[in-house]
């Protein structure tokens, strides 16, 4: 396979780093099996490891070292290398799958880094519902369990560049390169925005109209999710969702799945009720299950 030698200047589009981040990454993961066979290890991996041994910024170094594999090591380090990831700082959230962190890009911006644990046996587990049928992962469902977050990886970035572009609040995606997702940061100075359910509990911090003002854009949300975007969330309820600048923002899309797949009506369904349960608490009076799944699908 052919050595892709250039590297990713930035800044730099957004598409032109999905690409040339993962036409390497093909031959990444052709060295990965090699070592699984115990064969030489790639001169470039060699390399790499010299690289990161001389890299002077041990913070960072140690703040990775403590929780990931080498490969994901150097997956930051190369999106280091190639200008995506300027700094990487402590961890904002952490959860059985994934862990986000804040960091800084080269400008001096702050960026969301979400890295996807490799070493978890519950993952395959965990999102086998949400990749039964889905025509993405036809051909990586029964590959390595690494290969599979990968690909999972590239979906949640795909996920959030089909909502942007259809007009969903979500994080900016900024590029993908193996279990590492970098993302807009949504807050400032490290600190993330509040989740919907740290506005409401334990004590309310909203008045009723403002939570009305949220269910409607949350609402038309979904509807721009399903009838544009041809996505269902499948998991969207008061911990997805952050409020940021007077306006909700919808996160964590890794497990939104097309409006074919074989479960979207079920999982519509369940967001739905979700949404309607989470709002009414609040005080907001909502439409009907009935009346909102017309409204998104269309059939109204």
């Amino acid at each position: 396979m052919k050595k892709v030698e250039e590297e990713v200047k930035a800044p730099q589009k957004e598409e032109e780093v999905e690409e040339q981040l993962e036409e390497e990454e093909e031959l990444e993961e052709g060295e990965e099996l090699e070592e699984e066979v115990e064969e030489p290890i790639p001169k470039e991996v060699v390399q790499r490891r010299k690289y990161l041994k001389r890299y002077k910024d041990k913070d960072l170094f140690e703040t990775v070292e403590e929780v990931f594999d080498m490969a994901t090591q150097m997956a930051v380090y190369e999106l280091i290398r190639r200008g995506v990831i300027g700094e990487l700082k402590g961890v904002i959230s952490a959860g059985k799958e994934a862990r986000v962190y804040c960091g800084k890009s080269p400008q001096g911006d702050d960026i969301a880094v979400k890295i996807y644990l490799t070493t978890t046996a519950e993952f395959r587990k965990s999102i086998r519902k949400y990749i039964i049928g889905d025509p993405r992962f036809e051909q990586i469902a029964n590959r390595g369990l690494r290969h599979l977050i990968y690909a999972w990886a590239r979906k949640e970035f795909r996920n959030l560049k089909r909502l942007e572009q259809a007009g969903v609040r979500v994080p900016s995606p900024i590029a993908v390169y193996r279990n590492v997702l970098v993302m807009e940061f949504i807050g400032e100075n490290c600190k993330r925005a509040p989740l919907l359910v740290e506005l409401a509990k334990p004590v309310n911090q909203l008045d009723v109209e403002e939570w009305k003002k949220i269910f409607e854009t949350v609402y038309d949300y979904m509807v721009k999710m399903y009838q544009k975007a041809r996505l269902v969330h499948a998991d969207l309820n008061e911990y997805n969702i952050m409020y940021w600048k007077g306006e909700p923002v919808i996160i964590d899309v890794s497990q939104a799945v097309p409006i074919n797949h074989p479960y979207a009506h079920d999982f519509l369904m369940h967001d739905i009720q979700q949404i309607r349960r989470f709002f009414s608490s609040v005080g907001v009076e909502v439409p009907s299950a009935a009346e909102m799944y017309a409204r998104i699908t269309g059939l109204e």
